[in-house]
């Protein structure tokens, strides 16, 4: 029974270090969606317009429908044009700003929304002259690489997205029914592909994210091993040569007090001989604490090598240190 239940916390410990640890990956999408929605938008407005642009200066159409369809795709573009000008402006002053995740996160969904309307309308208007899916098959693609949008975000999105398509085309076209069929599972497959974009783009960033988190800790690991003695878990004499070296400086710009105090435990070399060094090691470690209990505030404890440890004590004179060194 204790096995069972040792299994079942570890396991829940497990699942608890997961989640925070992709609810700080996914923060840090959010954060990263952001600014490549800050350097895209402008993008799309400038493509939009020029877009818009393009249309308005041909010559115009003789059908009617051609005339409605290129008054359609001229002011679709510009209201585009103008509505990124806005969603940059916004991604603009959440990063000055630096807005909490759960409005980013907001932002980014809002965003990944407006894009697949974008890429729907559009296909709309392109169906009163050719059936075509091009538009919504290159908005799917921006929203499945452009932004890092979990994927049950992710799957929601594009859920919403087919919906709207599958009912805009059956309830909002005028199409045969071959038209209707092939324009339909396109479609549907453009939104799967989508969503497998997004999933791989997603995993990729939790994965790059995963090995930066790793190679941190490795190398605060390794500075905690340079610089701390793994006995007494304090600064080790590599510590105090560069610590001194730092104060030494500071002592005579400022022309400052500061002490050195340096102590060992006597006849350390009997408690090993006679009680082992195990035993030796908890004596150590049981003085390194008595000495960092008694240590005021600003002042550094280190062990030097062996039983022998140094005190640094900034802006203290040499009567304060000899009275501390008294007391320990």
């Amino acid at each position: 029974m204790k096995r069972v239940v040792a299994r079942g916390s570890k396991w829940r410990n497990s699942l608890r270090t997961r989640h925070m640890v992709d609810r700080e990956i996914t923060d840090e999408a959010m954060s990263a969606s952001v600014r490549r929605i800050f350097w895209t938008a402008p993008i799309m407005a400038v493509g939009n317009f020029l877009a818009s642009l393009g249309f308005w200066v041909q010559d115009e159409p003789t059908a009617a429908i051609e005339i409605l369809w290129r008054e359609l795709v001229i002011g679709a573009n510009f209201l585009v044009s103008v509505i990124s000008i806005g969603v940059w402006a916004l991604a603009w002053i959440m990063r000055r700003r630096e807005v909490n995740a759960k409005v980013q996160k907001v932002f980014v969904f809002v965003v990944a929304i407006y894009v697949l309307a974008m890429g729907l309308g559009i296909t709309l208007i392109d169906h009163l002259v050719i059936p075509n899916i091009a538009p919504l098959l290159l908005c799917v693609t921006i929203v499945g690489t452009f932004y890092h949008i979990p994927p049950r975000s992710s799957l929601l999105v594009f859920v919403l997205s087919f919906i709207a398509f599958r009912f805009s085309f059956v309830f909002l076209t005028s199409l045969s029914t071959a038209v209707l069929s092939s324009t339909l599972v396109n479609g549907f497959v453009a939104h799967v592909l989508g969503f497998a974009l997004s999933l791989l783009n997603w995993q990729h960033f939790r994965r790059t994210k995963l090995q930066e988190k790793t190679i941190h800790e490795q190398q605060e690991l390794l500075t905690q091993m340079a610089y701390h003695d793994s006995l007494t878990n304090l600064p080790n004499r590599r510590y105090l040569d560069e610590l001194v070296e730092r104060e030494v400086s500071l002592v005579q710009r400022h022309q400052v007090d500061s002490c050195l105090i340096m102590c060992d435990i006597d006849d350390f070399k009997d408690v090993n001989d006679t009680f082992g060094h195990a035993i030796g090691d908890d004596l150590l470690c049981e003085f390194s604490a008595l000495l960092r209990d008694k240590m005021r505030e600003g002042n550094t404890l280190v062990r030097l090598g062996g039983e022998e440890f140094v005190i640094l004590a900034p802006h203290t004179t040499l009567e304060q240190g000899i009275a501390l060194a008294e007391r320990l």
